[in-house]
This record gives C-alpha cells, structure tokens and sequence, in this order.
C-alpha cells in the first residue's frame, strides 16, 4: 500500500497548474492561484 503525495503546485480542483505571488515577503504570505477555474488560496506560515 502506498500513499501519493499531493503536489501543492497543481489545481486541486481541476489539475491544472497553480502559479504564485508573494505578497509579504516579512510574513512568508504567498498567495497561489488557478488561471483555469479561478482557485485562489493564500499560505502563512503559523
């Protein structure tokens, strides 16, 4: 049995490629986005 790991750089909507922008370089906030389905996710570090 194995267990895949999920790739962060890929859509998990619609597996399309997600592209990045920082927008607070002090904080790490790093903002990803879908151009295909319009996915938007932000990441911080806790």
């Amino acid at each position: 049995m194995s267990a895949r790991a999920v790739d962060p750089r890929v859509c998990p909507t619609c597996g399309d490629a997600l592209t990045f922008e920082i927008l607070d370089d002090e904080r790490f906030l790093v903002v990803w986005s879908c151009v295909e389905c319009g996915l938007v996710r932000a990441t911080e570090p806790v």
